[in-house]
């Protein structure tokens, strides 16, 4: 189910996709909604070098017609059927680009629904994100031994990290994300079997032995010369 304000931008988004359609260069019309309750509305056009989306023609209009009131909805009509489409991958990673919380009216097994770019996207490349904090997601329970200080690096497997500034992600069971920020100051690899009960107790387990216990249950098929990564971290302001 949606709001009657996204209603309203299927219904004249379907009027232009209908209008405008001549099942050729012309036959997919974009609406984009935005925060003023405007429907700013675009047609694609068909060209074999790869012409412009309804959605990219509808950006177009936006910026030369409401340029500063934000787009907050945005769906695609096929002109010959009337059908609410996805958009593809490209207008799916431009809109993401502009703002990841747009959202997109979809059609799922229930109906017309909505998707944010970021739904949409799950593995999407992210220029806001290109120099922000590496983030190193832990397990709830290494919380407290790391503010404590008594786990001060992690293991990893096929999951690459660097020096630099960083962020430790504790996401809990009860839906709680807890963030602490950190440096990354080392990270070298070994074979597994040349881990040592020294990396083991910086780990934050008793003995080697059950280090190696962690990473079978971890990583079911992981050979004693496989790779792995020790990354050595410190809190900021330690």
């Amino acid at each position: 189910m949606i709001s009657d304000e996204l209603r309203h931008l299927v219904r004249l988004t379907g009027e232009h996709a209908a209008r405008w359609n001549d099942d050729y260069d012309h036959t997919v019309a974009a609406g984009l909604l935005t925060a003023s309750g405007q429907v700013v509305l675009g047609l694609n056009t068909y060209h074999f070098l790869g012409g412009p989306c309804g959605e990219i023609a509808a950006l177009s209009n936006h910026a030369s017609s409401a340029p500063t009131d934000p787009i907050v909805a945005v769906t695609a009509v096929y002109g010959s059927t009337g059908d609410v489409i996805s958009p593809c991958g490209k207008c799916r990673q431009v809109i993401f680009d502009m703002d990841p919380r747009i959202r997109f009216v979809v059609r799922d097994a229930n109906g017309l629904t909505t998707r944010t770019a970021a739904e949409l996207l799950p593995l999407a490349y992210d220029w806001r994100a290109v120099d922000q904090p590496q983030k190193l997601y832990m397990w709830e329970g290494y919380e407290g031994p790391i503010r404590s200080g008594s786990k001060t690096q992690t293991i990893r497997i096929d999951d690459p990290f660097r020096p630099g500034s960083a962020e430790l992600v504790f996401e809990k069971e009860d839906g709680e994300v807890v963030v602490i920020p950190a440096t990354i100051t080392d990270v070298r690899t070994i074979a597994r079997d040349e881990a040592t009960e020294d990396i083991a107790i910086k780990d934050g387990f008793t003995c080697l032995e059950d280090l190696h216990t962690a990473l079978e249950s971890h990583y079911p098929g992981l050979g004693t010369t496989d790779p792995v990564d020790i990354v050595t971290f410190a809190l900021d302001g330690d």
